[in-house]
């Protein structure tokens, strides 16, 4: 976003779409290094902020970091020029497309062929993009994802847009909003640059950044045309320390009260407590040593409804949880790598989250993601915008990426879990309590033209424990894409 603020213009537009693990895993190093000073748990990144965040000191660096910023610098170069058109294109084709998705942006229909342009200039960046897929799970052929329109207003971008959001530190998915579904026709506010406040009463946060989103959710659900508002407020006080604030609520749609008093309500926790579908959150990632190795451990909280239209303290409740842990390094001959080990549990008031709080009661299946009024909940066009696993599944998730020298990269995922665990009649990835397991094996790597070609295999097993059923599928799929 900094890019329209600043020259030279960086790396074709001015955001980091989520969805590149490789990219995402050098950023990451970086920032852990103290290379990148800001924030990076708020997806997409801007590429101006990364680059004005660059330490120049970077002789303490090791041979993994070194790598690692050759990458970035490539990237940050590449389209290096503003007020000229940039031409981008891709084609896919999957065998059994993946339904619980990753991070990692793999394709979502069985074909899909697409191209757009964008282009940068002083104050606005605008990227228009239109695909055909083949026989889409929502019945649209034609869509026009990834597109924007952006407006700079100081050290803020106004933005017109359906591209993809990703919210915390997670790897497998976010608990909060993630690309697991198609990306949410929005209107979006966040910084330009993360630099920290002057004030000596706020500048202990740290650099900081925020994103605030207005959505306009589909007509085909229980409450036709509701609206979805969310905000983030993430800081890093310390350069081991990332800490993130989320909050979303549906509100407005067909038959409901769409005025400005119902949406005061709606932010502060007042008004009935089915009136609105309300979420809060708490993320954190912190990085340290541990046997003279570098490690993370992170986690997120989720609270599935807060206020209950009397109380004058707003505190969320129903508690789902995610936590993980990682570890990088690199190896002469191999590349740079990272092993991360990820659990969540997404039915409320899960039951880590229990012993963690020495809670004895039971958990509340059937209520995440939903409530009574907005019955399709976090959802949009029939998948799940929160945690992927959508409601009352657990799943344990093992994943490592691997950049090796030349632009080339391994990613590999192992799942193992239970999807839906209470026949709930809502769930969107499972009709009963469904034993899910999950392996995925991609390669990227330079291609003709210019581009990146992405191939991938898969294996999906799931076994519906109520009719006794099992189904096994083999994935396969290839994707080029290319801009110039």
């Amino acid at each position: 976003m900094a890019c329209l603020l600043a020259a030279p213009l960086a790396a074709a537009g001015p955001w980091i779409d989520p969805g590149d693990s490789s990219l995402r895993h050098d950023i990451q190093l970086l920032a852990d290094a103290g290379v990148i000073t800001g924030p990076v748990s708020t997806w997409p990144l801007s590429w101006g902020d990364i680059q004005a965040s660059l330490r120049d000191n970077t002789q303490t660096l090791d041979q993994g970091e070194q790598a690692a910023l050759g990458r970035l610098k490539t990237r940050l170069a590449r389209g290096m020029a503003s007020h000229e058109i940039i031409l981008s294109g891709h084609a896919s084709v999957a065998e059994h497309p993946r339904d619980i998705r990753t991070f990692e942006d793999g394709p979502r229909e069985n074909g899909e062929v697409g191209a757009g342009f964008e282009w940068t200039g002083e104050r606005f960046a605008t990227r228009l993009k239109a695909q055909w897929v083949n026989d889409p799970d929502d019945g649209k052929s034609w869509r026009y994802d990834d597109s924007y329109l952006g407006m700079a207003v100081g050290n803020w971008m106004f933005a017109a847009t359906t591209s993809d959001q990703y919210w915390g530190p997670g790897w497998q998915s976010s608990m909060l909003l993630s690309n697991n579904a198609r990306p949410i026709p929005s209107f979006t506010v966040g910084r330009n640059l993360t630099t920290p406040f002057e004030t000596k009463w706020l500048s202990w946060l740290g650099p900081w950044d925020i994103a605030v989103l207005w959505g306009f959710l589909e007509q085909n659900r229980a409450v036709p045309n509701a609206r979805v508002f969310a905000g983030r407020f993430n800081f890093r006080p310390l350069q081991s320390l990332e800490i993130g604030l989320s909050a979303m609520g549906l509100w407005c749609g067909s038959g409901q009260e769409c005025d400005s008093t119902a949406f005061g309500k709606m932010v502060t926790g007042r008004g009935e407590s089915d009136q609105f579908d309300r979420l809060s959150s708490f993320d954190i990632r912190w990085s340290t040593r541990v046997l003279g190795r570098p490690a993370a451990v992170y986690g997120h909280a989720v609270g599935e409804d807060f206020g209950d239209g009397t109380s004058r303290l707003v505190w969320p409740t129903k508690v789902l949880i995610q936590v993980g842990a990682e570890t990088w390094g690199y190896r002469h001959g191999l590349g740079s790598y990272r092993l991360y080990i990820e659990w969540a549990d997404t039915e409320c008031d899960a039951s880590l989250y229990r012993a963690l709080t020495f809670d004895g009661g039971g958990g509340k299946p059937g209520c995440a993601y939903r409530n009574s009024t907005y019955q399709s909940g976090e959802t949009y066009r029939d998948r799940v915008f929160a945690n992927s696993l959508d409601q009352d599944s657990r799943a344990l998730t093992l994943g490592s990426v691997l950049n090796r020298d030349r632009d080339r990269s391994w990613l590999a995922t192992l799942t193992v879990g239970d999807l839906n665990r209470y026949n709930s009649v809502r769930s969107t990835t499972a009709s009963n309590k469904t034993r899910y397991r999950e392996a995925e094996l991609s390669h990227q790597l330079p291609a003709f033209f210019g581009g990146e070609l992405e191939l991938g295999i898969g294996y999906e097993y799931r076994e519906d424990t109520v009719l006794d059923n099992t189904d096994h599928d083999v994935r396969v799929f290839a994707g080029w894409s290319f801009d110039y």
